[in-house]
Formats: structure tokens, sequence, C-alpha cells
């Protein structure tokens, strides 16, 4: 066989093997399989989705939190109780919005990280949404089951108010839209566990006074 004669037959069975690799059959796909949920594009998406609708909410970090009534907003002394008694009970007793927020802090630290920085940016940019211009910002801090209960109350009232300060400066809100209180360990995200880390976050509460 000539060098050009080779050279051709070679060509020819490469042509074929491509040709075989490349053919797909319906046996490949599952037609019956679900089509998969869709994702918020980013993490500002999932923030905004649950606080719109927090019974809808599946994020781990964002919803599942405690749930803060009208009422517990009253007993930490942030709104009046003669502002809400026109209210009907129901009012003051149902769920508020609200997310939490897994902010990192050093050990015995009030002072945000940079990953946290870079969060509640986020959370800004989410609460320009117009829906939730007239609210109140209410932020919770929250700790883990560890130590003290006088040690983790003063805790959690210094990194809520590191948290309402860097939102209040980056919104350049009045000081009467937000607010900081400390829960300490009295609402566990995870009461079986603890000593958990999902226990130590900030919670944001959207108060309609």
């Amino acid at each position: 066989m000539t060098h050009r004669a080779l050279f051709a037959a070679l060509l020819v069975a490469l042509s074929g093997a491509a040709h075989a690799q490349a053919t797909i059959s319906l046996d490949s796909f599952d037609l019956n399989a679900p089509e998969p949920a869709a994702e918020p594009a980013t993490e500002a998406d999932a923030m905004r989705n649950c606080i719109v609708d927090p019974a809808a909410c599946d994020s781990k970090e964002f919803g599942g939190g405690a749930a803060i009534s009208l009422d517990d907003v009253v007993n930490l002394g942030v709104v009046d109780r003669s502002a809400v008694k026109d209210k009907p009970q129901q009012a003051q007793t149902e769920p508020l919005p609200s997310i939490d927020l897994e902010i990192l802090f050093a050990y015995d630290s009030d002072q945000l990280s940079p990953e946290a920085q870079g969060k509640l940016a986020q959370l800004a940019q989410v609460l320009r949404d117009p829906r939730f211009g007239d609210a109140t910002l209410l932020f919770l801090g929250h700790t883990d089951g560890v130590g003290s209960a006088a040690y983790n109350q003063a805790l959690s009232e210094r990194r809520a108010r590191a948290v309402a300060s860097y939102v209040r400066n980056v919104l350049n809100l009045p000081y009467g839209r937000i607010e900081a209180r400390g829960m300490g360990f009295s609402r566990l995200k995870t009461p079986a566990y603890p000593e958990s880390a999902a226990n130590r976050r900030v919670q944001l509460v959207l108060v309609d006074r």
C-alpha cells in the first residue's frame, strides 16, 4: 500500500471513531427525572426571599431562627406598649419578618471580620428594597450555650451593636430606624446542641411601627 493510500485509510478510521463517540441515544437521558429547583442567583437574593416570605425560606443559615413577635419587641423596649395597644392580639403575637446571619467574630471580640463586612454589605443592598423602607431594623445578638449567662448576654449585646452600627453607616440611616439588643443564649437555634456554632448568629427583625 502506498503512503497516500495508507494516510487515506487512517483518516476514514478516525472519522468513524469520532462519529461513534458523538452518537447519543435517548437511553442517555432520564425523561422522568424531576427538574432541579431554581436556586437564588446570589446570596443577596436568598436574603431577600427569606425576609419577604419566611415560611418558604429553606436556607439553613437565613431561616429557622427564633420567632420574634411584636410583643417580644415591646418587651425588649424597642417599641412602647402604648404604640401597639390598638393592634389586634393576633398581630401582636404573630412572628415578624426576620432572617439569621452567621456573622464571624474572633473569640470574645465584637470586631467584624472582612467576611462579615462583605455579608453585611450584601444585606444593606437588600434593605434598599422599597418594600423595607418604612421598617425599623432590629438586630438581635445570639450566642451559644457555653459560658455564663451574664458573659453571653454582654457579648451578644456588643456584637449586635457592631452589626447595627455597620449597617447604619452603609445605609446612612437615622438612629431611630435601627436598634440592637442582646439575647445571650436565651433563644438557641439548635437547643439540642447548645454548643453548636449555628447558635452564634445575629438576627435581623423588621418591625413595622
